[in-house]
C-alpha cells in the first residue's frame, strides 16, 4: 500500500481536487465568493496537473536512463 500511494499520490491527488472543483459546479450560484472559489479552485487543479506532468517526465527520464 505505501508503494502504492508513493507512486501513485500525485494521481490521486489530481483526481481528488478535479471531482472536487466539479462538485463545486454542481452547487454553483452567481454569488461573488462561489466566483472567486471556483476560480482559485480553477488554478489549484491547473497547478497540480503541471506538478504532475512533470513528475511523470522525470519519471520518464529516469527509466530511460537506466
Amino acid at each position: 500500500m505505501k508503494r502504492f500511494l508513493s507512486r501513485y499520490s500525485h494521481w490521486i491527488l489530481l483526481i481528488v481536487i478535479g471531482i472536487s472543483l466539479i462538485a463545486g459546479f454542481t452547487s454553483f450560484t452567481y454569488s461573488q465568493q462561489d466566483i472567486i472559489a471556483i476560480v482559485f479552485g480553477v488554478i489549484g487543479l491547473v497547478g497540480v496537473a503541471y506538478i504532475t506532468a512533470q513528475i511523470e517526465v522525470r519519471k520518464r527520464e529516469e527509466q530511460d536512463s537506466k
